[in-house]
Formats: structure tokens, C-alpha cells, sequence
């Protein structure tokens, strides 16, 4: 999932956990033990839980009645630590829908059949190596549901879009702008000070 980006708060639903974005309904979600299938901040909040409220090396300022909030990275700056953590499911989630969005708003207008069997390839393959396993297993349930669009550049941008939303709906997030204006504002075009200069070397 991603926390930035054009959304429009059409909806909202669920109340899972924030994890990479794919829903926890898969049976493989009791079986990963990995960290990727792990959220940072779920585990911070534990450990203090189970600290009584007394996280060694965070600061009073970083504590709260809630507990702490933030990812280990963050919560290590406080004691002047430099943690290099791997990626949990929420950093990959965020990375990889960047990635996704972007592939397709730069996908061909008019794809021919090699083309479309790649783009085919490419999302299949990454259903099947994802490292969140129960993540990967929610996808390539979607994708059974909703096979990918491909026939143009627009079709697989606004399919990826609903795959998103998706995603965010169960996870009771605001909802993606599932139109390519927005779609290419967001992943390809921007505002003209998001790439100061481009326009003079054309």
C-alpha cells in the first residue's frame, strides 16, 4: 500500500492490520515467520507493551500512553543508534506499488502480442515471488478474479489502480482516483516542480 499519492475518499472498509496491502483472509498467513511478512511498528508496540512502557534507548519524547508509533529506523534515531533494518511488509508494500504504478503508466500505448505477454509474465511472476507469501497468495487470488487488462496503456494503468483499491479498501484506507488524468499525474507526469528544467531540455 501506499501512504501518499492522489486518493479520493470515496469509501472505506475493513479493519485489518496495515501490512503490505494484500489482505489477511489467506490460510499462509500463520505459517510466515519472516520478518517481510512482519509490520515494525506492530512489533515496537508489542515490546513496549510487554516492557510495562520502559523501551530501552527511547526517549520519554518518543513514548506515549499509546506506545510508540514508529518504525524501529525511526525509534532508533532517538537513542543516536543506526539500525539497518530490512524492509518489513509496509516499506515493500509502499516500494513495490511505486514500482507497479509506474510500470504501468510508462507501458506501451498500443502494445503488440509480445508486449502484453511480457506485461503478462511480469505480473504473474511477481504474484508468485513476493516475499510476504500470504500477501503474494491475496494477489494471485485477485488476479484469478480480475485478470490483468493489457490491451493498452490506460487498461493496465487502470487495472493496476483497482488492484490497488482493493487493497486499501480492506485495509480501510482512502481509495486511489482510478482515472488515467490522475493516474499519470500521480505516477508519470506531476506538477512541473517535481522535475525543475525537464521541459528546457526538450
Amino acid at each position: 500500500h501506499l501512504t501518499h499519492g492522489v486518493r479520493t475518499t470515496l469509501r472505506t472498509g475493513g479493519n485489518l492490520p496495515v501490512g503490505a496491502g494484500l489482505g489477511r483472509g489467506s490460510p499462509m498467513v500463520k505459517d510466515c515467520v519472516e520478518p517481510i511478512c512482519a509490520s515494525k511498528a506492530e512489533l515496537m508496540r508489542k515490546m513496549y507493551a510487554k516492557s510495562g512502557g520502559q523501551m530501552r534507548g527511547a526517549s520519554s519524547s518518543s513514548r506515549s500512553t499509546d506506545g510508540p508509533t514508529g518504525s524501529a529506523d525511526e525509534l532508533s534515531s532517538s537513542s543516536g543508534v543506526t539500525l539497518e533494518c530490512p524492509p518489513d511488509r509496509d516499506e515493500l508494500g509502499r516500494h513495490t506499488w511505486t514500482l507497479l504504478h509506474t510500470t504501468a503508466a510508462y507501458f506501451a500505448e498500443k502494445p503488440n502480442e509480445a508486449q502484453q505477454s511480457q506485461a503478462r509474465a511480469f505480473v504473474t511472476i511477481f504474484a508468485s515471488l513476493y516475499p510476504c507469501t500470504w500477501c503474494a497468495a491475496d494477489f494471485r487470488e485477485a488476479m484469478e478474479e480480475s485478470p490483468p487488462r493489457l490491451g493498452s496503456r490506460e487498461d493496465f494503468s487502470l487495472w493496476m489502480c483497482e488492484m490497488h483499491n482493493q487493497v486499501n479498501e480492506k485495509l480501510g484506507k482512502p481509495l486511489f482516483e482510478c482515472t488515467i488524468a490522475g493516474l499519470d499525474r500521480r505516477w508519470r507526469k506531476g506538477p512541473p516542480e517535481c522535475h525543475p528544467g525537464l521541459e528546457d531540455e526538450h
